[in-house]
């Protein structure tokens, strides 16, 4: 067994797509499917089976699954004790960025790092929850900023590093847009966007008020939200830290009032870089400024 096959079925798990798992894994599909295919030999069975677009885990593949994620974070974690040991190290960050949490929180911290290690490689991955979380337990990212969920792994630590209040983002030539605020009340009449990767405010404002709303469902991240919004289809409740953009206004939601917290978690008892170490000691400090 290699490491490398230990990786690409790893990452096909969580992708559960050949494509989309050998692009991650900066190969071509064939070689990852003879990778697959050499792997099963080696256990003895089939770890996957696809059916057309459909690939799932077989029951060998779900209870070998654990066990070779185990082996893989402590290949990586001894190859980075080793760069470490031998001062060969490259710095680098990776940092997850959980639904329509911006890059413009840690902005200020990854600059000050960047003005003292010049050559740092920084790395932003836009996702879900769960993807980021899996993500980080299988060593493919530092740490991630996550809303505060209570289903959150106790594997994770975490801290709080900001508050976000909900704002109503409109054409600037909508007719609510003279409004220095605006209450569940205003928006009863109009069309409110709704998406996994925004925030959520929308369900929140639904189980918080009385009133009844029209709901348009769109995929896509909060960017692809924003040109909806821009086109006319609907009004977007989104954290009020995102840039909306020419052409958009934003007004805050005051009645309810909505917030949620942003947490920076990270895996417990993994040893960090350098730059990882730094990175969280910075926003802790600013955090509790």
């Amino acid at each position: 067994m290699e490491l490398h096959q230990v990786r690409y079925f790893v990452t096909l798990c969580r992708t559960l797509n050949f494509t989309r798992a050998a692009a991650e894994c900066n190969v071509t599909q064939p070689a990852l499917t003879r990778a697959i295919q050499r792997l099963e030999e080696e256990m003895g069975g089939p770890l996957l089976f696809r059916e057309r677009s459909l690939t799932q885990l077989t029951p060998l593949g779900r209870a070998m699954l654990p066990h070779l994620e185990a082996m893989l974070t402590a290949a990586e974690t001894a190859r980075r004790v080793a760069d470490e040991q031998l001062g060969r190290q490259q710095m680098s960050l990776r940092v997850g960025l959980g639904p329509a949490i911006a890059v413009a929180r840690v902005a200020d911290v990854v600059g000050r790092l960047i003005r003292f290690c010049p050559e740092l490689s920084v790395q932003f991955e836009e996702a879900g929850a769960p993807a980021l979380v899996d993500s980080m337990l299988s060593d493919m990212l530092d740490c991630a900023l996550l809303p505060d969920d209570p289903d959150l792994p106790d594997r994770l630590h975490r801290w709080k590093l900001c508050e976000e209040r909900c704002v109503v983002v409109l054409p600037a030539g909508h007719q609510l847009a003279a409004r220095d605020s605006l209450s569940a009340e205003d928006l009863a009449g109009e069309t409110l966007l709704v998406g996994e990767r925004c925030g959520g405010f929308v369900l929140r404002l639904i189980e918080a008020s009385a009133h009844a709303f029209t709901m348009r469902r769109c995929g896509g991240s909060w960017v692809q939200m924003l040109d909806l919004v821009a086109a006319g289809l609907g009004l977007a409740l989104l954290p009020d830290a995102l840039a909306i953009g020419a052409g958009l206004i934003s007004r805050p939601l005051t009645e309810p009032q909505l917030h949620r917290s942003v947490l920076l978690t990270l895996v417990a008892g993994r040893p960090q870089g350098a730059a990882v170490a730094q990175f969280v000691k910075l926003c802790r400090a600013r955090a509790f400024a």
